[in-house]
């Protein structure tokens, strides 16, 4: 789809997800807005013909003036560390839940929304689809499932919308040196300066990583469905996975990495933490069959981008 003439609002678009995100619109010939207050944002990863609005998802001056107008909003912004969520519980209410729902109450749009896994808990059943009973076990999942409740329970009278369920997102921009960061990009970075990384637990415990130029495609599309279809898409009121389907183990992700870079690397083993989700494998079958979307990075190919990049 063309995109140009059209304004694009992104939330969080100085970030890991959101700057890919803001790229790829870019390219596809739209103009975009940026709102983001640079807690974890860097104002050098947007590009220069991007108007950016300095400012926080909860700040009702800041949303006015970077989303009024749009025809097409991308809520990427969130505090994305369950830990920062759970030490600070007031703080992740009034930015992943009550920014959230006054962004979709605000909005004369599409909005594409990004929630998240977290929101599941711990799996009943493997792989997890979208009908997984809702039962989050931290704040910042408590607070992304009401944002994505309150799209599911939308009429045909208000603007279309999506919640687009992230899985483990990775790829270059993330920052390794944060300790909220995914773990792939705190592996990689530890490979090439040859330092020791810890795993916690045996090193089985499944995860789905999903690169970050699949999630941006997913969202894209969502988008375009929206504009085109509007509250007649099939992705107007749902959730969806964002995910391969494709779990591995991070004993996997330790063999990959050595088989990139040509070095072993330094494990050590700690006992497992409390609240750590044994195995995570999402079901992306809902989205591919309402889109033309299927995720094309394998992890060794991922892997190399994020080593490449460094």
């Amino acid at each position: 789809m063309d995109w140009s003439g059209l304004t694009v609002g992104v939330t969080g678009g100085a970030g890991f997800i959101g700057s890919h995100l803001v790229d790829s619109l870019v390219d596809c010939g739209a103009t975009v807005v940026v709102l983001d207050n640079f807690s974890s944002g860097k104002a050098d990863q947007v590009p220069s013909s991007v108007r950016l609005v300095s400012g926080s998802v909860v700040d009702t001056t800041a949303r006015s003036e970077a989303l009024s107008g749009c025809d097409a909003i991308f809520h990427i912004a969130a505090i994305a560390s369950v830990v920062a969520c759970e030490e600070d519980p007031e703080k992740s209410a009034s930015v992943n839940r009550d920014a959230s729902l006054a962004i979709l109450a605000e909005a004369s749009c599409p909005v594409v929304f990004a929630s998240s896994a977290a929101i599941y808990g711990n799996p009943q059943q493997l792989p997890v689809s979208e009908s997984h009973p809702i039962e989050p076990l931290s704040h910042y999942g408590a607070d992304k499932a009401a944002a994505d409740a309150a799209i599911r329970s939308l009429g045909d009278s208000a603007p279309p919308a999506v919640a687009m369920r992230f899985f483990n997102v990775y790829g270059p921009r993330q920052d390794p040196s944060s300790p909220y960061s995914g773990v792939l990009s705190i592996f990689t970075t530890r490979a090439v300066t040859g330092e020791p990384v810890t795993i916690f637990g045996d090193g089985l415990q499944t995860r789905d990583f999903i690169h970050v130029t699949d999630v941006v495609d997913a969202l894209v599309l969502s988008a375009e469905s929206l504009l085109v279809e509007g509250t007649m898409s099939p992705l107007h009121s749902r959730a969806f996975n964002v995910c391969t389907g494709r779990p591995v183990t991070l004993l996997d992700v330790v063999s990959a990495i050595e088989s990139n870079t040509g070095k072993m690397m330094q494990v050590t083993h700690e006992p497992t933490r409390a609240g750590d989700i044994r195995d995570s494998e999402g079901d992306p079958s809902a989205l591919k069959e309402v889109l033309a979307w299927n995720p094309q990075v394998e992890l060794e190919q991922g892997l190399a981008d994020l080593l490449n990049a460094l």
